[in-house]
């Protein structure tokens, strides 16, 4: 399928999340608040979840705020009606008044939504997106967004280094590249409380790759992340129930090398009418647009 077509694929796509309790790997419950809109709970010290339950695609963002800037990974679906002229500023500024750098998971549009409320936005300093900035700009293409053609582009301010121990005060993060579900994917290691943050490369229900060749590329990634984590991190993805298992991540690995090695079968199904490989292992599933 040319990668033009894959524009359209989420026009009609609602992700469909599995029902999940809480992670094997939590730690003390710690304390939710949950409003019209959004769903915030604090992960650690002056660390939050941001869920949106009723947002299409069930999106989680993250806060990693240290002592002297803050991170704010992914910034929503942009379905609220907001408060104060913003849909997702207002919110940040009741949990931190210090100054906060956007970074994005990856590019698609549920992820980016409400990026023009942000003064400060990061990329990762990786090579091919470098190439793609001309006098400071970025502009999104169709298939980065997958649906819509919001934003138009946005200013980089920033470029965060890559596999580096980034300060935030008081807190250590790394920013690394996980290519699979696209190809700019990051994820962010909380090197200091032990937290990585994963994006759409794992979470809670149906993980979407859109081209074969990507699960050479997912196994890699996950084959790096056991490289550097281990039992003692929590892992959070970016829909649905925030906390994962680290046994699914583990999961994750055997189960993409049985899709290599074709030991693993897909099953062939229609998917908002394009053909898809469907393949299912416990409480994984993986759906490949073919």
């Amino acid at each position: 399928m040319m990668r033009k077509q894959k524009i359209i694929i989420l026009i009609n796509l609602i992700f469909v999340f599995a029902a999940c309790g809480d992670s094997e790997n939590s730690s003390t419950p710690q304390p939710t608040i949950k409003e019209n809109w959004y769903t915030t709970t604090k992960v650690t010290k002056n660390t939050y979840s941001i869920a949106e339950p009723k947002s299409s695609q069930r999106n989680v963002s993250y806060l990693i705020v240290g002592d002297e800037k803050a991170i704010m990974f992914d910034t929503g679906s942009g379905e609220n009606s907001g408060q104060d002229g913003t849909k997702m500023i207002y919110k940040l500024k009741e949990l931190t008044s210090l100054p906060i750098t956007l970074l994005l998971s990856h590019f698609h549009f549920d992820h980016n939504q409400n990026i023009g409320e942000f003064k400060k936005v990061a990329f990762p300093d990786v090579p091919f997106l470098k190439q793609k900035v001309i006098n400071g700009t970025y502009n999104f293409t169709a298939e980065d967004l997958f649906i819509g053609n919001y934003p138009k582009n946005v200013t980089v301010n920033e470029w965060l280094p890559i596999k580096t121990d980034i300060d935030l005060g008081n807190k250590k993060i790394q920013i690394i590249n996980i290519p699979g579900h696209t190809s700019e994917s990051v994820a962010i290691i909380d090197t200091t409380d032990k937290i990585a943050f994963l994006g759409d490369y794992l979470y809670n229900g149906e993980l979407f790759l859109f081209d074969v060749d990507d699960i050479n590329k997912y196994k890699e990634s996950v084959d790096y992340l056991l490289s550097i984590l281990d039992i003692n991190y929590r892992l959070f993805g970016a829909h649905g129930t925030p906390e994962v298992s680290f046994n699914k991540l583990k999961d994750l690995q055997e189960f993409l090398k049985c899709i290599q090695e074709s030991i693993c079968t897909g099953v062939k199904e229609k998917y908002s009418g394009y053909n898809t490989l469907l393949y299912k292992n416990n409480d994984l599933s993986i759906r490949i647009f073919i």
